[in-house]
Protein backbone atom coordinates (compact mmCIF):
# COMPACT_ATOMS: atom_id res chain seq x y z
CA UNK A 1 0.00 0.00 0.00
CA UNK A 2 0.90 3.25 -0.79
CA UNK A 3 1.77 6.02 2.03
CA UNK A 4 -0.11 8.66 2.27
CA UNK A 5 1.50 11.89 1.97
CA UNK A 6 0.91 13.47 5.49
CA UNK A 7 1.36 17.67 6.18
CA UNK A 8 3.80 18.91 8.83
CA UNK A 9 2.68 19.96 11.85
CA UNK A 10 4.06 22.41 14.05
CA UNK A 11 6.04 21.28 17.54
CA UNK A 12 3.82 22.33 20.71
CA UNK A 13 5.03 24.57 22.61
CA UNK A 14 6.75 23.69 25.81
CA UNK A 15 4.33 23.48 29.08
CA UNK A 16 6.97 25.70 30.85
CA UNK A 17 6.60 28.45 27.90
CA UNK A 18 2.92 28.71 28.39
CA UNK A 19 2.95 29.15 32.21
CA UNK A 20 5.00 31.82 31.85
CA UNK A 21 2.98 33.51 28.76
CA UNK A 22 -0.15 33.50 31.12
CA UNK A 23 2.33 34.90 34.39
CA UNK A 24 3.34 38.19 32.31
CA UNK A 25 -0.10 39.03 31.14
CA UNK A 26 -1.53 38.43 34.83
CA UNK A 27 1.51 40.85 36.14
CA UNK A 28 0.80 43.60 32.89
CA UNK A 29 -2.70 43.77 33.80
CA UNK A 30 -1.98 44.25 37.91
CA UNK A 31 0.04 46.83 37.41
CA UNK A 32 -1.60 49.33 34.87
CA UNK A 33 -2.12 52.67 36.85
CA UNK A 34 -5.24 53.69 35.90
CA UNK A 35 -6.42 56.75 33.75
CA UNK A 36 -7.73 60.04 35.52
CA UNK A 37 -11.03 61.10 34.03
CA UNK A 38 -10.83 64.64 32.41
CA UNK A 39 -12.39 67.24 34.09
CA UNK A 40 -13.79 69.78 31.75
CA UNK A 41 -13.25 73.03 33.00
CA UNK A 42 -16.16 75.64 32.71
CA UNK A 43 -15.54 77.66 29.40
CA UNK A 44 -15.28 81.37 29.51
CA UNK A 45 -18.27 83.51 29.16
CA UNK A 46 -17.63 85.53 25.85
CA UNK A 47 -17.58 89.00 26.18
CA UNK A 48 -20.73 91.02 25.12
CA UNK A 49 -20.28 93.32 22.63
CA UNK A 50 -20.68 97.24 23.43
CA UNK A 51 -23.44 98.98 22.91
CA UNK A 52 -23.17 101.14 19.56
CA UNK A 53 -22.57 104.40 20.31
CA UNK A 54 -23.32 107.54 17.83
CA UNK A 55 -20.10 109.34 18.61
CA UNK A 56 -18.41 106.23 17.60
CA UNK A 57 -19.54 105.43 14.05
CA UNK A 58 -19.62 109.67 13.40
CA UNK A 59 -15.73 109.16 13.93
CA UNK A 60 -15.29 106.41 11.93
CA UNK A 61 -17.01 108.14 8.93
CA UNK A 62 -15.38 110.88 9.20
CA UNK A 63 -11.99 109.25 9.50
CA UNK A 64 -12.49 107.36 6.21
CA UNK A 65 -12.91 110.64 4.43
CA UNK A 66 -9.60 112.12 4.76
CA UNK A 67 -7.06 109.94 2.80
CA UNK A 68 -3.77 108.77 4.98
CA UNK A 69 -1.16 110.16 4.18
CA UNK A 70 2.01 108.59 3.38
CA UNK A 71 5.09 109.01 4.64
CA UNK A 72 8.35 109.19 2.28
CA UNK A 73 10.80 106.41 3.11
CA UNK A 74 14.58 107.58 3.39
CA UNK A 75 16.89 106.08 1.31
CA UNK A 76 19.94 105.99 3.52
CA UNK A 77 22.28 103.01 2.16
CA UNK A 78 23.67 100.67 4.66
CA UNK A 79 27.52 99.88 3.76
CA UNK A 80 28.01 96.95 4.56
CA UNK A 81 25.03 95.45 2.02
CA UNK A 82 25.22 98.04 -0.42
CA UNK A 83 21.01 98.28 -0.04
CA UNK A 84 19.00 100.98 1.32
CA UNK A 85 18.37 100.67 4.60
CA UNK A 86 15.19 100.41 5.72
CA UNK A 87 14.26 101.55 9.37
CA UNK A 88 11.75 99.51 11.72
CA UNK A 89 8.10 100.47 11.55
CA UNK A 90 7.36 103.30 14.62
CA UNK A 91 3.80 103.06 15.55
CA UNK A 92 3.27 107.43 14.87
CA UNK A 93 2.19 109.32 17.59
CA UNK A 94 -1.01 111.20 16.97
CA UNK A 95 -1.40 114.45 18.78
CA UNK A 96 -4.20 117.31 18.87
CA UNK A 97 -2.79 119.42 15.73
CA UNK A 98 -2.36 116.04 13.66
CA UNK A 99 -6.19 115.23 13.99
CA UNK A 100 -8.57 116.28 11.43
CA UNK A 101 -10.22 119.75 12.25
CA UNK A 102 -14.26 118.24 11.75
CA UNK A 103 -13.19 115.17 14.65
CA UNK A 104 -12.16 118.56 16.74
CA UNK A 105 -15.24 120.41 15.52
CA UNK A 106 -17.30 118.21 17.82
CA UNK A 107 -17.30 119.34 21.63
CA UNK A 108 -16.88 115.79 22.92
CA UNK A 109 -13.51 115.01 21.63
CA UNK A 110 -11.71 118.57 22.54
CA UNK A 111 -12.99 117.74 25.65
CA UNK A 112 -11.16 114.24 25.87
CA UNK A 113 -8.13 115.47 24.29
CA UNK A 114 -8.09 118.72 26.36
CA UNK A 115 -6.09 118.43 30.12
CA UNK A 116 -8.44 118.98 32.77
CA UNK A 117 -8.54 123.18 33.63
CA UNK A 118 -6.68 123.50 37.35
CA UNK A 119 -9.53 125.17 40.00
CA UNK A 120 -8.88 129.41 39.82
CA UNK A 121 -7.36 129.99 42.72
CA UNK A 122 -9.47 132.07 45.21
CA UNK A 123 -9.25 136.12 45.80
CA UNK A 124 -6.50 136.90 48.20
CA UNK A 125 -8.62 138.00 51.30
CA UNK A 126 -7.69 141.14 52.75
CA UNK A 127 -5.92 140.94 55.91
CA UNK A 128 -8.49 141.42 59.66
CA UNK A 129 -7.26 142.24 62.87
CA UNK A 130 -6.57 139.48 65.11
CA UNK A 131 -9.07 138.64 67.85
CA UNK A 132 -9.17 139.48 71.62
CA UNK A 133 -8.04 136.91 73.98
CA UNK A 134 -10.98 137.71 75.79
CA UNK A 135 -14.58 138.58 75.32
CA UNK A 136 -16.71 141.28 76.92
CA UNK A 137 -20.30 142.45 76.05
CA UNK A 138 -19.56 145.50 73.96
CA UNK A 139 -16.90 147.73 72.83
CA UNK A 140 -17.64 151.40 73.97
CA UNK A 141 -14.88 152.72 71.49
CA UNK A 142 -16.15 151.37 68.17
CA UNK A 143 -18.23 153.20 66.08
CA UNK A 144 -19.74 152.08 62.67
CA UNK A 145 -18.34 153.62 59.22
CA UNK A 146 -21.26 155.67 57.43
CA UNK A 147 -20.13 156.34 53.56
CA UNK A 148 -19.34 160.10 53.11
CA UNK A 149 -21.09 162.64 51.59
CA UNK A 150 -19.66 164.58 48.73
CA UNK A 151 -21.35 167.86 50.18
CA UNK A 152 -20.77 168.50 53.57
CA UNK A 153 -23.87 169.79 55.58
CA UNK A 154 -23.78 173.03 57.58
CA UNK A 155 -27.03 172.65 59.19
CA UNK A 156 -28.49 169.54 61.01
CA UNK A 157 -32.04 168.92 59.40
CA UNK A 158 -34.64 168.43 62.05
CA UNK A 159 -37.50 165.84 61.45
CA UNK A 160 -39.70 168.50 60.50
CA UNK A 161 -37.57 169.58 57.36
CA UNK A 162 -36.80 173.17 59.12
CA UNK A 163 -32.59 173.51 59.81
CA UNK A 164 -31.68 174.12 63.90
CA UNK A 165 -29.77 177.21 64.71
CA UNK A 166 -26.76 176.15 65.27
CA UNK A 167 -24.44 175.97 62.38
CA UNK A 168 -21.53 173.40 62.11
CA UNK A 169 -18.75 175.58 63.31
CA UNK A 170 -20.56 175.99 66.56
CA UNK A 171 -21.37 172.26 66.88
CA UNK A 172 -17.57 171.48 66.19
CA UNK A 173 -16.25 173.69 69.14
CA UNK A 174 -18.78 172.13 71.35
CA UNK A 175 -17.51 168.40 70.42
CA UNK A 176 -13.75 169.72 71.22
CA UNK A 177 -14.42 169.06 74.90
CA UNK A 178 -16.26 166.31 74.35
CA UNK A 179 -14.20 162.65 75.47
CA UNK A 180 -13.42 160.12 73.08
CA UNK A 181 -16.49 157.65 74.38
CA UNK A 182 -19.13 160.44 73.88
CA UNK A 183 -18.31 161.24 70.61
CA UNK A 184 -18.63 158.07 69.79
CA UNK A 185 -22.07 158.33 71.07
CA UNK A 186 -22.66 161.40 69.39
CA UNK A 187 -21.86 160.04 66.19
CA UNK A 188 -24.85 157.32 66.71
CA UNK A 189 -27.47 159.84 66.48
CA UNK A 190 -27.24 161.30 63.02
CA UNK A 191 -25.54 161.13 59.43
CA UNK A 192 -24.67 164.51 59.94
CA UNK A 193 -23.61 164.39 63.27
CA UNK A 194 -21.56 161.36 62.20
CA UNK A 195 -19.83 163.16 59.33
CA UNK A 196 -19.16 166.36 61.14
CA UNK A 197 -17.14 164.44 64.16
CA UNK A 198 -15.69 161.93 61.68
CA UNK A 199 -12.96 165.06 60.71
CA UNK A 200 -9.36 163.91 61.90
CA UNK A 201 -9.02 166.91 64.02
CA UNK A 202 -10.95 165.62 66.56
CA UNK A 203 -9.29 162.47 66.70
CA UNK A 204 -5.41 163.63 66.58
CA UNK A 205 -4.80 161.80 70.12
CA UNK A 206 -6.55 158.78 71.12
CA UNK A 207 -6.71 157.34 74.71
CA UNK A 208 -6.86 153.78 75.41
CA UNK A 209 -5.06 153.66 78.98
CA UNK A 210 -6.77 150.70 80.98
CA UNK A 211 -9.05 149.62 78.49
CA UNK A 212 -10.51 146.12 78.85
CA UNK A 213 -10.32 143.54 76.01
CA UNK A 214 -9.57 145.16 72.87
CA UNK A 215 -11.85 144.01 70.06
CA UNK A 216 -11.25 143.96 65.93
CA UNK A 217 -13.58 146.69 65.51
CA UNK A 218 -11.67 148.92 67.68
CA UNK A 219 -8.39 148.38 66.19
CA UNK A 220 -10.38 149.09 62.40
CA UNK A 221 -12.01 152.33 64.25
CA UNK A 222 -8.14 153.59 64.85
CA UNK A 223 -7.06 152.84 61.79
CA UNK A 224 -9.54 154.84 60.21
CA UNK A 225 -8.89 157.97 62.67
CA UNK A 226 -4.75 158.20 62.12
CA UNK A 227 -4.52 159.82 65.14
CA UNK A 228 -1.25 161.21 65.86
CA UNK A 229 -0.92 160.14 69.85
CA UNK A 230 -2.01 156.90 70.83
CA UNK A 231 -2.11 155.96 74.01
CA UNK A 232 -2.02 152.13 75.08
CA UNK A 233 -0.96 152.24 78.39
CA UNK A 234 -2.24 149.33 80.96
CA UNK A 235 -4.51 148.01 78.33
CA UNK A 236 -5.48 144.51 77.54
CA UNK A 237 -3.94 144.00 74.22
CA UNK A 238 -1.91 140.97 72.94
CA UNK A 239 1.22 140.95 70.52
CA UNK A 240 -0.88 140.25 67.13
CA UNK A 241 -3.12 143.11 68.00
CA UNK A 242 0.47 144.94 68.39
CA UNK A 243 1.88 143.84 65.33
CA UNK A 244 -0.99 144.37 63.12
CA UNK A 245 -1.85 147.99 64.32
CA UNK A 246 1.18 149.61 64.71
CA UNK A 247 2.34 149.54 60.88
CA UNK A 248 -1.26 150.85 59.62
CA UNK A 249 -0.91 153.86 61.45
CA UNK A 250 1.65 156.37 59.05
CA UNK A 251 1.05 159.52 60.39
CA UNK A 252 1.55 158.19 64.62
CA UNK A 253 4.16 160.32 66.59
CA UNK A 254 3.54 159.61 70.19
CA UNK A 255 2.91 156.02 71.58
CA UNK A 256 2.58 155.62 74.64
CA UNK A 257 2.93 151.62 76.56
CA UNK A 258 2.94 151.99 80.07
CA UNK A 259 3.01 149.01 81.94
CA UNK A 260 2.84 146.51 79.04
CA UNK A 261 4.87 143.49 78.86
CA UNK A 262 7.93 143.42 77.15
CA UNK A 263 6.90 141.08 74.73
CA UNK A 264 4.13 143.62 73.70
CA UNK A 265 7.05 146.52 73.36
CA UNK A 266 8.91 144.32 70.57
CA UNK A 267 7.05 145.00 68.18
CA UNK A 268 7.97 148.68 68.40
CA UNK A 269 10.66 146.74 66.10
CA UNK A 270 8.13 146.25 63.29
CA UNK A 271 9.54 147.36 59.56
CA UNK A 272 7.06 150.12 59.38
CA UNK A 273 7.31 151.74 62.49
CA UNK A 274 9.87 154.31 62.10
CA UNK A 275 8.46 157.54 62.51
CA UNK A 276 8.18 158.00 66.11
CA UNK A 277 9.36 161.14 68.11
CA UNK A 278 7.97 160.26 71.79
CA UNK A 279 8.18 156.65 73.55
CA UNK A 280 6.45 156.62 76.54
CA UNK A 281 7.79 153.41 78.14
CA UNK A 282 7.24 153.59 82.14
CA UNK A 283 7.34 151.20 84.65
CA UNK A 284 8.08 148.48 82.23
CA UNK A 285 9.23 145.85 84.20
CA UNK A 286 10.93 143.18 82.11
CA UNK A 287 13.11 145.88 80.33
CA UNK A 288 16.29 145.57 80.89
CA UNK A 289 19.69 146.92 79.78
CA UNK A 290 19.84 144.66 76.62
CA UNK A 291 16.83 144.92 75.75
CA UNK A 292 16.72 148.50 75.27
CA UNK A 293 19.98 148.28 73.67
CA UNK A 294 18.14 146.12 70.95
CA UNK A 295 15.02 148.04 70.81
CA UNK A 296 17.31 151.56 69.85
CA UNK A 297 19.82 149.93 67.64
CA UNK A 298 17.35 148.40 65.15
CA UNK A 299 18.38 150.42 61.73
CA UNK A 300 15.92 151.27 58.80
CA UNK A 301 16.67 149.09 56.13
CA UNK A 302 19.92 149.26 54.27
CA UNK A 303 20.54 152.03 55.91
CA UNK A 304 22.87 152.64 59.00
CA UNK A 305 21.39 155.07 60.44
CA UNK A 306 19.50 153.74 63.68
CA UNK A 307 15.36 153.81 63.39
CA UNK A 308 14.87 156.00 66.31
CA UNK A 309 17.93 158.54 65.82
CA UNK A 310 15.45 161.26 65.00
CA UNK A 311 13.53 160.57 68.72
CA UNK A 312 12.73 163.85 70.90
CA UNK A 313 11.08 162.01 73.86
CA UNK A 314 11.92 159.03 76.32
CA UNK A 315 10.60 158.36 79.13
CA UNK A 316 11.82 155.26 80.68
CA UNK A 317 10.40 156.01 85.03
CA UNK A 318 10.36 152.97 87.11
CA UNK A 319 12.08 151.11 84.60
CA UNK A 320 15.11 148.79 86.30
CA UNK A 321 18.12 150.10 83.41
CA UNK A 322 21.57 150.72 84.72
CA UNK A 323 24.18 153.20 83.64
CA UNK A 324 25.03 151.44 80.43
CA UNK A 325 21.64 152.23 79.37
CA UNK A 326 22.92 155.67 79.00
CA UNK A 327 25.50 154.73 76.67
CA UNK A 328 23.10 153.64 74.38
CA UNK A 329 20.48 156.27 74.64
CA UNK A 330 23.38 158.81 73.74
CA UNK A 331 24.55 156.52 70.65
CA UNK A 332 21.64 155.96 69.35
CA UNK A 333 19.16 158.87 70.20
CA UNK A 334 21.51 161.65 69.46
CA UNK A 335 18.83 164.58 69.13
CA UNK A 336 16.71 163.90 72.40
CA UNK A 337 14.92 166.41 73.79
CA UNK A 338 12.98 164.70 76.82
CA UNK A 339 14.13 162.57 78.70
CA UNK A 340 12.80 160.80 81.97
CA UNK A 341 15.04 158.52 84.61
CA UNK A 342 12.81 158.81 87.56
CA UNK A 343 12.52 156.14 90.25
CA UNK A 344 15.63 154.89 89.11
CA UNK A 345 17.55 153.86 92.44
CA UNK A 346 20.60 152.86 89.42
CA UNK A 347 20.70 156.39 88.80
CA UNK A 348 23.87 158.59 90.31
CA UNK A 349 26.54 161.09 89.93
CA UNK A 350 28.39 159.47 87.14
CA UNK A 351 24.68 159.00 85.13
CA UNK A 352 24.46 162.65 84.34
CA UNK A 353 28.29 163.58 83.77
CA UNK A 354 28.31 160.93 81.19
CA UNK A 355 25.01 163.00 79.85
CA UNK A 356 26.41 166.75 80.32
CA UNK A 357 29.88 164.92 78.01
CA UNK A 358 28.12 163.99 75.26
CA UNK A 359 26.05 165.52 72.46
CA UNK A 360 22.77 165.93 74.10
CA UNK A 361 24.12 169.03 75.57
CA UNK A 362 22.60 171.08 72.39
CA UNK A 363 19.16 169.48 72.33
CA UNK A 364 17.80 168.64 75.86
CA UNK A 365 15.42 170.54 77.04
CA UNK A 366 13.89 168.57 79.85
CA UNK A 367 15.13 166.48 81.91
CA UNK A 368 13.19 164.51 85.29
CA UNK A 369 15.51 162.97 87.55
CA UNK A 370 12.71 162.45 90.69
CA UNK A 371 12.86 160.06 93.50
CA UNK A 372 16.51 159.30 92.36
CA UNK A 373 18.37 159.18 95.74
CA UNK A 374 21.94 158.57 94.67
CA UNK A 375 22.02 162.22 93.09
CA UNK A 376 24.07 164.96 94.72
CA UNK A 377 24.46 168.63 94.44
CA UNK A 378 27.49 167.87 92.69
CA UNK A 379 25.26 166.63 89.42
CA UNK A 380 24.23 170.50 89.46
CA UNK A 381 27.37 171.92 88.72
CA UNK A 382 27.83 169.73 85.34
CA UNK A 383 24.00 170.25 84.27
CA UNK A 384 25.10 173.93 83.75
CA UNK A 385 26.79 172.71 80.38
CA UNK A 386 23.38 172.43 78.87
CA UNK A 387 22.23 175.68 77.71
CA UNK A 388 18.74 174.89 76.46
CA UNK A 389 17.68 173.21 79.65
CA UNK A 390 14.13 174.84 81.04
CA UNK A 391 12.47 171.75 82.85
CA UNK A 392 14.72 169.89 85.46
CA UNK A 393 12.73 168.23 88.40
CA UNK A 394 14.58 166.74 91.64
CA UNK A 395 11.83 166.59 94.07
CA UNK A 396 12.36 163.27 96.08
CA UNK A 397 16.20 163.43 95.72
CA UNK A 398 17.48 163.54 98.95
CA UNK A 399 20.69 164.89 98.41
CA UNK A 400 19.77 167.69 96.60
CA UNK A 401 19.43 171.00 98.64
CA UNK A 402 17.06 173.49 97.70
CA UNK A 403 20.14 175.81 97.76
CA UNK A 404 21.78 174.14 95.11
CA UNK A 405 18.92 174.37 93.05
CA UNK A 406 17.89 178.07 93.40
CA UNK A 407 22.05 178.88 92.63
CA UNK A 408 21.51 176.18 89.57
CA UNK A 409 18.54 178.29 87.95
CA UNK A 410 20.59 182.13 88.19
CA UNK A 411 23.34 180.67 86.12
CA UNK A 412 21.12 180.41 83.14
CA UNK A 413 20.27 183.77 81.08
CA UNK A 414 16.50 182.47 80.79
CA UNK A 415 14.00 183.01 83.95
CA UNK A 416 13.65 179.87 85.72
CA UNK A 417 11.34 179.52 89.29
CA UNK A 418 11.53 176.73 91.88
CA UNK A 419 8.19 175.17 92.40
CA UNK A 420 7.49 172.37 94.59
CA UNK A 421 10.60 172.17 96.82
CA UNK A 422 12.95 171.00 93.67
CA UNK A 423 11.29 171.33 90.35
CA UNK A 424 12.53 174.31 87.91
CA UNK A 425 10.66 175.34 85.28
CA UNK A 426 10.24 178.87 83.48
CA UNK A 427 7.08 180.95 84.78
CA UNK A 428 3.76 179.49 83.21
CA UNK A 429 2.37 181.54 80.77
CA UNK A 430 -1.27 182.58 80.74
CA UNK A 431 -3.03 180.13 78.28
CA UNK A 432 -6.39 182.59 77.65
CA UNK A 433 -4.45 185.60 76.92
Amino acid sequence: MSESPTTPTKDPAPLDLILEGDKKRKLETSFKIPKKKRVEEPKPEEPKPAPPSPVRDEVKKEATKFPKIKKKKSTVVDLEKDEPYIPPKEKPKITLLDKPKALLETPKMALLDTPPSLPSPDPPQPMTPPPCEEEQSRDVFTMEVLPKSEIVQEYVTLDDGTKHALTRSIWRKVFAYLPAASLVQCMKCCVTWHEWISDPIFWSAINLSRYGPIFPDTLKSVVLRQPVELDLSYCTISRKQCDWLLPRLPSLKTIRLSGLPIAIIGSLNGPMVSNLYHIDLRWVDDLSDWGLRDLLSVTNGRESKPRFSDLQGLQLSGCPISEDAIKNIIMFCPNLQHLDMSYNSNMNDRVIEAICASSLTYSLTKLDFSGCPHITDKALLQMKKCYDLDWVDFRSCREISRGACVRFAHTFKKELIITEDKLIHPPLLDVYS
